[in-house]
């Protein structure tokens, strides 16, 4: 009796684990997408450690609502446009946290990368 009760419990506990192991992975990648982008913005904006702590946090809530448009059925314009609307909320609450100078260099650095992905997307087509 003892013994099936420990195959159970070990059945149900891999059952568990194979349940929750791609959530534990989609979040992983999520945090090291954010940790990422703020790693670079840390460098780039001269984030102090206050700075950085909730520029993380929005950039974590950024990532995380990205990745859930990847799974919307909206079309690509419903996309854009939530997407659209998720960047101006990153940003207001970017300019929140950092300086003026800080922020006006994100812009700038934001046009930067838009310009460049849109030169990568045109070498593809």
């Amino acid at each position: 009796m003892k013994r099936i009760s420990t195959v159970l419990t070990a059945g149900f506990l891999l059952l568990l684990m194979t349940i929750a192991m791609p959530s534990f992975a989609q979040d992983t990648k999520k945090d090291k997408a954010a940790k990422a982008l703020t790693d670079t913005m840390r460098t780039q904006l001269s984030l102090d450690d206050t700075q950085y702590s909730k520029v993380y946090d929005i950039n974590a809530d950024f990532v995380g609502k990205l990745a859930g448009l990847k799974d919307d059925s909206d079309s690509k314009m419903a996309k854009f446009k939530k997407m659209k609307a998720i960047d101006e909320d990153r940003d207001k609450a970017l300019k929140a946290v950092l300086s003026a100078e800080q922020f006006k260099s994100f812009q700038e650095f934001k046009k930067q990368n838009r310009q460049e992905m849109k030169a990568r997307f045109k070498e593809r087509s």
